[in-house]
């Protein structure tokens, strides 16, 4: 019983720490998958394909060199010039991610609830902060809220929505709506790459600190199986209604607005707490960096990311994310490369 239930921790928080407040918005979803036509499905199912063997390969490297942070496993992996260059953009964009979350989540509950901007900030930093200081134990927790929360809101929003609009599920509809992109192998790719050097300064702690390789990696496969069917749900909602991506700057809520005011009000819970997920899990990861390579005590390290983030959420980083997104997007992809040459040049060496 307690194999299931970590396999199933697991699995949360791989969808936590992947899924942010631009899938839930279906922004991301649209941009990388639904603009393909009735191909983006093909796409997402080969990106829960892909989650699964790099994860895989991320576990197995992380459990025989005994490595603990995101910085470590990518100085083991990269040659020296290139491990540099993607830690140093590796703990920007955590810590822009970071900050872009706090003004995020302010500006939510002032927009909708009147809830002056600080003091969305500060709740969301204390509410992080309380879990990030149980360490490993706060992660599961936080994704045993979230993850099923998302699950049940995205599920109860598609088959609405189908509901309503029965005539869309039709294969023959979905076919005859024209793709605005081509290359959807590439857009899989470097979306696959992105979310996946992201999501090593949780999963390389979380090995060592569980020491069960063959859990987390079931949990991942359940993990990626469910992210898939939930991106699913989304590129259908954005390929059917191809304007709304056009039109408002979160299309998925603009869709929960017009069926019901429980959904909308549900919509926006689950885009606050994908904030919150998102703000944990990558706190946690910049924590253990701190502790890595400046022998920082964990919990010291929480409330430096915090007071780094802080002023900054006030300001918004825009132009640093301007520059910051297409170089982590090629990084990615270079780092899952020498991934695959590490893996192998291991695999080698163990059977010799």
């Amino acid at each position: 019983m307690k194999r299931i239930i970590l396999i199933i921790q697991i699995a949360m928080i791989f969808i936590g720490s992947i899924v942010g407040a631009g899938v839930c918005s279906g922004r991301e979803l649209n941009q990388f998958f639904a603009t393909y036509g009735i191909a983006g499905f093909i796409g997402i199912i080969l990106c829960g394909l892909l989650y699964i063997v790099f994860s895989k390969i991320i576990v197995d490297i992380s459990m025989k060199e005994n490595v603990s942070s995101y910085n470590e496993f990518v100085d083991l992996v990269c040659p020296k010039w290139v491990a540099k260059f993607i830690n140093v953009v590796l703990t920007l964009f955590l810590l822009s991610s970071t900050s872009i979350i706090l003004a995020g989540s302010g500006a939510l509950l002032n927009q909708y609830f009147q809830i002056p901007k600080w003091v969305g900030i500060l709740i969301m930093v204390g509410c992080s902060s309380i879990f990030l200081m149980r360490n490993t134990e706060g992660l599961f927790e936080v994704n045993s809220v979230v993850v099923p929360t998302l699950v049940t809101i995205m599920t109860a929003i598609f088959i609405d929505y189908v509901y309503h609009n029965p005539f869309t599920l039709d294969f023959e509809y979905m076919r005859f709506i024209p793709p605005q992109k081509e290359h959807l192998l590439i857009s899989t790719l470097v979306y696959v790459s992105f979310n996946i050097l992201t999501i090593i300064g949780v999963i390389v702690p979380l090995t060592t600190d569980i020491k069960k390789p063959k859990e987390i990696e079931i949990g991942i496969i359940v993990g990626s199986s469910v992210l898939t069917i939930i991106s699913m749900y989304i590129i259908f909602l954005m390929l059917v209604n191809p304007f709304y991506p056009k039109m408002y700057e979160m299309p998925l809520l603009a869709i929960a607005m017009k069926m019901s005011r429980w959904l909308k009000i549900a919509m926006l819970g689950v885009m606050w707490l994908e904030m919150f997920s998102s703000q944990v899990s990558n706190v946690y990861s910049l924590s253990y960096f701190l502790r890595n390579k400046f022998n920082i005590a964990y919990n010291r390290g929480i409330f430096i990311v915090v007071l780094i983030a802080l002023p900054f959420s006030g300001i918004g980083f825009a132009k640093l994310v301007e520059i910051l997104y297409p170089m982590y997007g090629i990084l990615s992809l270079v780092f899952l490369l020498y991934c695959i040459i590490y893996f192998y040049k291991l695999k080698k060496e163990t059977n010799n």
